[in-house]
């Protein structure tokens, strides 16, 4: 059954994020902790297995493990276990009735895996827009909670309603030698609108099963882990292109996706189905 309701959509909307409980049943946890802990001992291993051919769409994996701190990106292109308990589970429907969109391409996935106390814990404050080629308001994270994530186990924080700036950010990850296109503010102006003393911050705990959808402008972070009695905090995520997104490069986003360089791109019109599939649609169910 689907546990989206009304109340859900109106705060999305209001807040750019929402917690949506128990979307997702102890079987379906379980299912992908077990795959996204296989994946990390294979790849901590050296004996993964990779891909032979570039994708037209999705980078290659990105693996990062120290002090604590497992990120894992692009993982479901290249592990169609993953792929497939995502298709069979009540993801897509839930984004789709909290966002209004009419049909859904998975684009990128990201694990987060946090042990212990270190400072690398957290996640520093950002947005997601700022690096994007894809613009639209159908371009969420879903945010999973696969462990309990209290005050202490570094829960989300978001800054309520900046899903509603009409100014993007000059993300410190994109290169800072290029010319600034108009819409784009300084990074700086970001983390002091965090910091203000009237900021409107909002801390999001979860039980595991739990989802956050988080609009693609809103910014967020989570501090670090500040107890480890619950062994540790997990979370997969997964950023979904909607039926409203274009494609939309500029100077300092261009070429971060191997889909920014297909011909068949054009700019201010949907990515085409032939170069990036739709994986649901409403009243089609999956493909």
């Amino acid at each position: 059954m689907l546990k989206v309701t009304q109340s859900h959509v109106d705060t999305y909307r209001e807040l750019g994020t929402v917690h949506v409980p128990g979307v997702f049943d102890r079987a379906f946890v379980a299912r992908l902790t077990g795959l996204l802990d296989e994946a990390i001992g294979q790849l901590r291993a050296g004996s993964f297995p990779r891909r032979t051919a570039p994708d037209p769409v999705f980078r290659d994996i990105e693996f990062e493990d120290h002090d604590g701190y497992v990120r894992l990106v692009n993982l479901m292109p290249q592990m169609p276990a993953l792929r497939r308990a995502i298709l069979d589970s009540p993801a897509a429907e839930t984004v789709a009735a909290l966002t209004g969109a009419t049909s859904l391409r998975f684009w990128l996935d990201a694990t987060f895996s946090k042990v212990g106390l270190a400072k690398e814990t957290a996640t520093p404050w950002h947005n997601d827009e700022c690096t994007f080629t894809l613009q639209g308001e159908h371009l969420p994270s879903l945010w999973m909670a696969l462990t309990d994530v209290d005050a202490d186990n570094s829960p989300l924080q978001t800054l309520a309603g900046s899903h509603r700036d009409r100014f993007r950010y000059h993300s410190t990850f994109l290169p800072q030698d290029r010319p600034r296109p108009a819409d784009y503010r300084p990074w700086d102006e970001l983390l002091a609108r965090v910091h203000a003393p009237d900021a409107d911050i909002r801390t999001w705990t979860a039980e595991a099963g739990d989802i956050l959808l988080i609009h693609p402008k809103t910014i967020h972070g989570a501090p670090p882990r500040r107890s480890d009695a619950g062994g540790r905090r997990l979370a997969f995520t997964l950023r979904w292109v909607g039926s409203d997104v274009v494609w939309r490069p500029n100077p300092l986003t261009l070429g971060l996706a191997p889909f920014d360089r297909h011909p068949a791109m054009a700019v201010d019109a949907p990515p085409p189905e032939e170069v990036f599939p739709v994986v649901w649609r409403r009243g089609a169910g999956s493909a």
